[in-house]
């Protein structure tokens, strides 16, 4: 397990120009996708301010020459050296800042990996973290896209119950096109699962859990009243103890509160869509800032696999 993630917190926030001040050098004219980020989010949603909504869309972006931001940010997250996350803090500060004021949500999510079996990465009882900002879907029909998971080959499909999932369609790039989840880096989970319920398909069901420790410190001071999470917190108000009665109810995209949302059987929600999961190749795209496909290459985020990952394999948004 790598260490925790810390020092970031400490940061004052900072627009998002000179947030991205030490890291571009990694990136070519940076300061152009900054511009665009910004001009797209002058009315930013959820009590965002313009620089936290800006973060946001400047990470879903695609950037016309790699590596665009998520990969590069991701990356640093998963190194076993933290003194390579040290650039990334005041990035680190806004973002998570503006994920953490957006509602969260409880429901079951999807994400899916091509060309990978990871099914014995992934024993049933086996907790484990995701390090990397994981961007997931809240709608199993984009998978089938070809542009996604597809319909054909080996393939590996995440069934999420999350606890503390973060909409970002009014804050993406792409707006409501993907139907995007983003799950914090430090999330924690439980295999609860796994199916397979087609030639080469692989479906590993996962349960959101809280930490036993602060994996990612909250972006605030004095953010934890206890050792488990607290979520959309109120920036600069004093942080109040929920009781469990409030906690089974959750803050929705569209919404104050949730029911708790009471899963299906895994098989049963998978068995709709295994017929079409498994007809047509997935097709290689090549993304261009002027006209961008949804699909991203990513590195992956679990734990180390007994054979290299190949560069540009794994697909499913951004990651």
């Amino acid at each position: 397990m790598l260490s925790p993630i810390k020092g970031y917190e400490i940061m004052p926030l900072v627009p998002l120009e000179k947030a991205v001040s030490d890291i571009s050098n990694v990136f070519d004219d940076i300061e152009d996708y900054v511009y665009v980020a910004k001009e797209n989010c002058k009315q930013p949603a959820n009590g965002l301010s313009q620089d936290e909504s800006a973060s946001i869309h400047l990470y879903t972006m695609e950037f016309g020459i790699e590596p665009s931001l998520y990969k590069s940010l991701n990356e640093a997250l998963r190194a076993e050296n933290r003194r390579k996350l040290t650039p990334w803090f005041p990035f680190l500060k806004l973002f998570l800042t503006a994920l953490y004021k957006l509602p969260s949500c409880a429901q079951t999510i999807w994400r899916g990996i091509r060309d990978v079996n990871l099914s014995p990465e992934y024993p049933i009882g086996k907790k484990i973290v995701w390090w990397g900002v994981s961007s997931c879907t809240r709608s199993i029909d984009i998978l089938e896209s070809h542009q996604f998971l597809g319909k054909h080959g080996t393939r590996t499909l995440f069934s999420i119950e999350c606890k503390h999932g973060k909409s970002v369609e009014s804050h993406s790039y792409f707006k409501n096109a993907e139907h995007e989840i983003i799950l914090k880096p430090g999330s924690y989970f439980e295999v609860i699962g796994q199916l397979s319920p087609a030639v080469g398909l692989y479906i590993i069901h996962l349960k959101e859990i809280d930490p036993p420790i602060a994996f990612v410190k909250p972006p605030f001071a004095n953010f934890f009243s206890t050792s488990k999470p607290i979520e959309n917190a109120n920036i600069g108000k004093p942080i109040q103890s929920k009781s469990a009665t409030d906690k089974q109810h959750l803050p929705v995209q569209n919404g104050n509160h949730v029911m708790p949302v009471k899963p299906k059987p895994l098989a049963a929600q998978y068995s709709p869509h295994m017929q079409t999961l498994s007809a047509v190749k997935p097709v290689k795209m090549k993304p261009s800032i002027n006209k961008k496909p949804s699909l991203a290459p990513n590195s992956y985020f679990g734990p180390p696999l007994k054979s290299k990952p190949l560069e540009g394999k794994y697909f499913l948004l951004r990651n």
